[in-house]
């Protein structure tokens, strides 16, 4: 997979247990790697899903709380 930018916004959010408008935030402000395609639909890596799993677990820590829920799945 490596460089391969092959997930649309739905995808990574079914993978990463999140709504697309987090991963359209995450991507625009630059908390995941994002790349427009010819038509400009945003494109990410597939360990993107990883990224964001670990993002809302890092955020979540700082707030004290458990990772029970969708993000930790």
């Amino acid at each position: 997979m490596g460089d391969d930018f092959t997930e649309t916004t739905g995808s990574l959010a079914r993978k990463a247990g999140v709504l697309p408008e987090t991963i359209r935030l995450y991507g625009d402000t630059g908390l995941i790697d994002c790349r427009r395609s010819a038509t400009g639909v945003r494109m990410f890596r597939p360990s993107a899903a990883d990224q964001v799993k670990r993002i809302l677990a890092e955020r979540l820590a700082r707030r004290g709380g458990s990772q029970a829920g969708p993000a930790a799945a």
